[in-house]
């Protein structure tokens, strides 16, 4: 079986006879090979982007090998990928609807060789879905930049995908079945244009009656449209047998599920991880509510520090200096980036904090307390009795969500009052903010979530989940709230379309939820005493590292 792989050398007999058109000084050249199954795509325009950018840097026509060559300037950063369009696998006439994709890499360190297929096509669609690197705008497709951790990530799960999408290598056997039914879908009008119609008429999106090019084809099979997945699958099974790609399992369901991603679970050292905060080096730190101690471990799970804090911490936030600000044992407990407590300062009740722009920590206690950074009260103030979680806008009002009394208080930096939001759902829990300032609360009942523009304005939209403690905004604009009565993360636009639920494992009943920078979601799973992360799903947090929201879970 032929299997795809992001760095080749090109192996074909003969010379690199395909026309390059491009102009000017050049300092990097990338040679390569565009394939439809194991046939050479012949004729085909080969154009060589940056993600952002709708005009090519370089372009070539494929040979009758289907090699080309590119010479073209490094723009020195950014995410470069090649499009291949138009010609055909053998067949006399050029098949118009031939689309197909490669990343090539990093603008600054890209290789010299690549290989275009239908696999290399369905991953890049994949890797850019969850980064929120691709737009697809009534059939038009474009691939838009993203920051350089969500680049770094894509060009790395790109790679894991196509080099480890054969049914002998670590990918999962579900994502190697998800891929590999894209592909053969993808292969089916690749070297059959007949097959084209077939797959566009049943991949349309929620507003087309057909998709209008591969491209959208699969944007609208990976973003959940309803499509047709049985036809889609016995498509792509008339051809897998001379595509040289991975063959399908036999459910036929998996084709439309969710992006291909992977989910970590730790456990060992956790005991009712309650909340998340990850510091400026993506290393995450979680409270134990059922001990006494806060865990700092790496993305891959290792543990790099347990620091005893006291009982029930349950608050966690990271200052600019990395500092790492607890509540424990009614304290506010600094510790600094190694773990090592360098402060205890007195905080009665102490519950949740975060931490404003300017480096003041407001904790829920007793009272409402604010700190400055070096752990002086500067001020208290009244608030609720049932204060379960606290964030900061933009503006750097203080908000927080009273849980049995069904609403929300607004304070200003001073702590004093502002407004007092009744919300129509109840049962207030998580907060957080979008780069507008409007206020989005999750609830433990029903499923709703609330936004509360900066005029006062409120208004719900469906989350499709129930007993959410938590919500986060990722940099895209998306929610990211948590089901406990389904074990799952959701994420949802602003409009209240859930895109994909994410599990969390049975029984995790996930309790608070966290981004890092690289854009993968962290959640702490208080009952089954473990933390999943969710690798390569968005773009990072809307806020990092300090202003609010600052990763804090609801808990009562």
């Amino acid at each position: 079986m032929l299997l795809s792989v992001l760095f080749i050398s090109c192996t074909k007999s003969g010379a690199l006879t395909g026309t390059t058109t491009s102009s000017g000084s050049f300092s990097n050249n990338v040679t390569g090979t565009v394939n439809g199954g194991l046939s050479p795509v012949i004729g085909a325009t080969v154009a060589l982007y940056i993600t952002g950018n709708a005009t090519p840097l370089a372009s070539a026509t494929t040979s009758s090998s289907g090699a080309f060559s590119l010479a073209y300037t490094s723009p020195g950063s950014g995410l470069l990928y090649l499009a291949a369009s138009g010609g055909n696998t053998g067949s006399q006439s050029t098949n118009s609807n031939l689309q197909l994709l490669s990343i090539l890499g990093s603008g600054a360190n890209a290789p010299t060789s690549i290989l275009i297929n239908e696999m290399t096509t369905a991953a890049f669609m994949n890797v850019s879905y969850n980064y929120g690197g691709v737009r697809d705008s009534g059939g038009a497709v474009t691939f838009t930049s993203v920051n350089a951790a969500g680049n770094s990530n894509m060009i790395a799960q790109y790679n894991n995908l196509i080099t480890n999408g054969s049914s002998n290598a670590s990918l999962s056997a579900s994502n190697q079945n998800i891929l590999g039914a894209m592909a053969n879908a993808v292969a089916a009008c690749v070297e059959i244009p007949a097959n084209c119609s077939v797959l566009f008429n049943n991949a349309p999106s929620a507003t087309q009656s057909a998709a209008t090019g591969i491209y959208d084809a699969l944007f609208n099979i990976i973003s959940a449209n309803p499509i047709n997945i049985t036809n889609l699958y016995n498509l792509g099974r008339t051809v897998q047998s001379s595509t040289g790609i991975v063959t399908a399992g036999s459910n036929a369901s998996l084709l439309n599920t969710q992006p291909i991603v992977t989910t970590n679970t730790f456990s060992g050292s956790f005991n009712g991880p309650i909340a998340v905060a990850i510091d400026a080096s993506g290393n995450a730190w979680i409270p134990n509510l059922s001990g006494t101690t806060v865990v700092e471990l790496n993305s891959s799970g290792t543990v790099l520090g347990t620091t005893a804090v006291g009982s029930g911490p349950a608050g966690i936030a990271i200052d600019a200096s990395g500092n790492v600000w607890v509540t424990a044992n009614n304290n506010l407990v600094e510790l600094n980036s190694q773990g090592t407590v360098i402060g205890t300062f007195s905080a009665a009740g102490a519950n949740r904090v975060a931490i404003d722009s300017t480096g003041n920590l407001w904790v829920i206690g007793t009272q409402g307390l604010k700190f400055n950074s070096s752990g002086t009260q500067l001020l208290s103030f009244s608030k609720d009795s049932n204060a379960v979680d606290i964030a900061i806008d933009p503006s750097g009002n203080v908000w927080i969500t009273n849980y049995n009394s069904g609403t929300v208080s607004e304070f200003n930096p001073a702590g004093q009052p502002l407004n007092t939001f009744a919300t129509s759902v109840g049962f207030d829990r998580g907060i957080a903010f979008d780069s507008s300032g409007n206020a989005w609360i999750s609830y433990s009942t029903g499923s709703q979530v609330t936004k509360i523009t900066p005029a006062g304005v409120q208004s719900n939209i469906s989350a499709g989940s129930s007993l959410s403690r938590a919500i986060e905004i990722d940099a895209a604009g998306k929610l990211w709230i948590n089901s406990q009565s389904s074990n799952k993360l959701i994420e949802m636009n602003m409009t209240g379309t859930v895109a994909f639920s994410y599990s969390t494992g049975s029984g995790s009943q996930p309790e608070s939820e966290a981004i890092d920078a690289s854009g993968n979601v962290w959640s702490a799973n208080e009952s089954n005493n473990t933390v999943s992360i969710i690798l390569g799903v968005t773009v990072g947090p809307q806020f990092f590292p300090v202003t609010g929201p600052v990763f804090s879970g609801a808990q009562l």
